[in-house]
């Protein structure tokens, strides 16, 4: 039963994870729209309550293998940095360019919005220290075997180029798999800004979608950048009964 349970999750996990190139069904158009959901009518941000619900669906029921409770994520930081290795574009490919570039500019925009919570370090070479690393890998997002849908499947986070298998924790809550691999477009689709910066969300430790951050709704919204801040500025296998919400800087 045990077994049934967990082959039943890890295809759900599947299937919700590699279906990632935005918002809504994942497409570029949906992904534009970075309105602020389910806000308080007195602040315009969303309440404390559904930043702590949305970390406890997106990362703390993320259940698979033996792990404590609680969130899990990038341990160490932010003194302890995690690199992001960005190969070089492709001699007169503009595409790679493109994609090259939007990485820095999410790494930048991640940076700054977590300030004293996270550190991304973009280097130019894959580190040999034997580190824990994001790797970005260019036209390499997961298409399921006949699929033409490229606009659902334009990005995706995962153990590798080509694959589909979601990124894990390990039993001290910290990311498992090495390395984590951020695979941008795959030849057909627009990957957008905001689709290279949520696929880093996915990257840092949220598994599923929430409203903010794909599924029905844009890619990423002001929610996004709460709920991230809130797992990083909370020690890793906090239970969300004693989270502290942390708001991004504007």
């Amino acid at each position: 039963m045990h077994k049934t349970f967990a082959a039943l999750v890890a295809a759900t996990t599947l299937a919700l994870l590699a279906a990632c190139g935005g918002g809504g069904n994942d497409s570029p158009a949906v992904s534009g729209n970075t309105s602020n959901p389910n806000p308080s009518p007195a602040t315009g941000v969303t309440a404390e309550a559904q930043i702590v619900a949305n970390v406890q669906s997106s990362n703390i029921a993320f259940l698979p293998g033996n792990r404590s409770a609680g969130t899990w994520r990038w341990s160490g930081t932010p003194a302890q940095q995690v690199q992001v290795y960005i190969p070089s574009p492709a001699a007169g490919n503009a595409t790679e360019q493109d994609y090259a570039a939007k990485v820095r500019t999410s790494v930048a925009t991640i940076n700054a919005k977590l300030a004293g919570l996270l550190v991304l370090k973009a280097v130019d070479t894959a580190p040999t220290d034997g580190s824990n690393f994001i790797r970005v890998s260019y036209g390499t997002s997961y298409l399921p075997p006949g699929s033409t849908n490229y606009a659902g499947f334009c990005a995706n986070v995962s153990t590798g180029p080509n694959l589909g298998n979601p990124i894990q924790p390990d039993n001290q809550n910290s990311i498992a798999s090495k390395p984590v691999y951020v695979n941008l477009g795959n030849g057909h689709c627009d990957v957008t800004q905001d689709i290279v910066t949520h696929e880093f969300g996915h990257a840092l430790g949220l598994a599923y979608h929430f409203d903010g951050f794909g599924g029905d709704g844009p890619a990423i919204a002001s929610t996004f950048w709460d709920v991230l801040a809130t797992l990083y500025g909370n020690p890793q296998s906090t239970v969300s009964s004693n989270l502290a919400v942390r708001r991004a800087a504007n």
